[in-house]
C-alpha cells in the first residue's frame, strides 16, 4: 500500500466524522511484516501528519511471527504497539497446517520470535485455529499457552469463509467434541485463576452479567460492529473500501461489485454510503439481524452475528444460525453459564430450559431483546 493510500484513507475516515477519539489502526491479512520497519515508520508519520493530534492513534500487527527480530521489537517499543501471534498451539498441532510455502513447518520460526518478545519484555496476545485435530488436546493446547505467559488467546474455530470453502469441522458428530473441547478448556482456565484470559470465555462472561432487559433489536445490534456500516473500514493495498465484516474484503462477487464500494482518494464518505451496493449490502445485513432477533435465544449475546459467515455459509445476509454462531457463540456461552452455575452450587433443578436458574435468552415477543441476567429469586 502506498502512502498516500495510507493518508488518503486516513482523511475519509477524520474528514467523514467516524472518529471519536480513538483510531484504531490494525495492520494485518496476509503477513504484514514482510515489510520493513522503515515502511511503517514512514506510514505511522504519515498517519500522525493527518490527524494532528485530534485524536489517540493506537496501532496493531497480526503476524505468524517468523520475522519478529530484534530490529522488530525495538521498533514496537518505540511505538508502543500491539502485537498478536498466529499460534496453534504445541507443534505437533501447529504444523499440521501452517507451513512454509515450500511445505516446511514454521513452529520453531514462530518460537524464536516469541523469544525476542520475551527479552524485550514486550506482551503479545495469540489467536489459535481449532480444528478437528484440535479437539482432543485442550490440555496439552492450554498447558502450552500457560507456560508461554501469553495475556491473552482468541480460539478461532475453523470456519467456511473466503477461500476455506471446507471445515474439518462439519462431520457428524464434531459438536459434541467441540463442546467438550470447549468445556476442558474453561476447566483448566478456572483451575488456573483465570491467569491466561481467553477471549470467548471472557465475553460469554461480559455478555451474561452485563446484557439488559428491554433494548430494542435495534439497540442490541448496536453493540456489534460487524452489522453496522463504518464501524469497521477495510481498505486494500490498491485503495478499495470495504465495511462491515472485514472477510468480504477481496471477495469476487460481482452481484456485490466484489464488496469494493469506493476507493480512498476518489470518493467521498457520502458517495460511499449513498452507493446502491453498499446500500443493498446494508439492507440485506439489517434484515438478518432481525430475523435473528426473532429466532435465535443468544441474540442478546452476538447481536445478530458475523455477516461474512452468513454469506460464505448460507449464501445470504438475510440468513440466521451459522456453524460459526453453534461453535464460537453458543458453545462458550454454554459452557460458562454451566461453570457458573456449579460456582453459586445451585440447589434446585433447572426451571428455565438448558440454562437452569439463570433465565437466560427467555424467549421475548419480536422486537425485544432476550434476558441473560440471573433470576433475583
Amino acid at each position: 500500500m502506498s502512502i498516500e493510500t495510507i493518508r488518503d484513507a486516513v482523511r475519509l475516515v477524520i474528514d467523514g466524522g467516524l472518529v471519536e477519539d480513538h483510531l484504531s489502526v490494525v495492520w494485518h491479512a496476509g503477513e504484514p511484516l514482510v515489510l520493513s520497519t522503515d515502511y511503517y515508520s514512514e506510514a505511522f508519520a504519515a498517519i500522525e501528519n493527518v490527524v494532528q493530534q485530534k485524536f489517540r492513534v493506537s496501532h496493531s500487527f497480526q503476524t505468524n511471527g517468523t520475522r519478529i527480530d530484534d530490529n522488530w521489537c525495538e521498533f514496537l517499543k518505540r511505538h508502543d504497539t500491539r502485537i498478536g501471534l498466529s499460534i496453534d498451539g504445541p507443534a505437533f498441532l501447529h504444523d499440521l497446517h501452517r507451513k512454509t510455502r515450500q511445505g516446511k513447518p514454521t513452529h520453531a520460526l514462530t518460537m524464536l520470535g516469541v523469544q525476542k518478545l520475551r527479552e524485550y519484555k514486550i506482551p503479545f496476545h495469540v489467536i489459535a485455529v481449532v480444528s478437528l485435530d484440535s479437539l482432543d488436546h485442550a490440555g496439552a493446547i492450554f498447558r502450552f499457552f500457560e507456560e508461554l505467559d501469553v495475556e491473552e488467546i482468541g480460539f478461532n474455530v475453523e470456519e467456511l469463509e473466503g477461500d476455506h470453502e471446507n471445515s474439518s469441522l462439519t462431520a457428524e458428530g464434531v459438536e459434541a467434541r467441540l463442546d467438550n473441547f470447549w468445556q476442558r478448556l474453561y476447566e483448566l482456565y478456572e483451575s488456573s485463576g483465570r491467569r491466561v484470559r481467553i477471549r470467548e470465555f471472557q465475553r460469554a462472561t461480559s455478555a451474561i452479567l452485563a446484557a439488559s432487559e428491554g433494548l430494542s433489536w435495534r439497540d442490541v445490534a448496536a453493540q456489534n460492529d460487524q452489522v453496522l456500516p463504518f464501524r469497521i473500514l477495510s481498505v486494500d493495498w490498491q485503495g478499495r473500501i470495504s465495511t462491515f465484516s472485514p472477510e468480504l474484503l477481496g471477495v469476487c462477487d460481482r452481484n456485490y461489485d466484489d464488496f469494493s464500494f469506493g476507493r480512498v482518494g476518489r470518493d467521498s464518505l457520502v458517495s460511499i454510503q449513498t452507493s446502491p451496493t453498499l446500500q443493498r449490502v446494508a439492507r440485506e445485513v439489517s434484515i438478518g439481524v432481525h430475523e435473528c432477533s426473532r429466532s435465535c435465544e443468544y441474540f442478546s449475546v452476538c447481536g445478530g452475528g458475523s455477516p461474512s459467515n452468513k454469506y460464505f455459509e448460507n449464501g445470504s445476509f438475510m440468513s440466521t444460525t451459522t456453524m460459526y454462531c453453534r461453535s464460537s457463540i453458543q458453545l462458550p456461552i454454554k459452557t460458562v453459564l454451566s461453570g457458573l452455575e456449579r460456582q453459586l452450587q445451585l440447589d434446585r433443578p433447572y426451571t428455565s430450559g438448558i440454562f437452569g436458574r439463570f433465565s437466560v435468552f427467555r424467549r421475548t415477543p419480536p422486537g425485544r431483546s432476550h434476558r441473560i441476567l440471573p433470576d433475583q429469586s
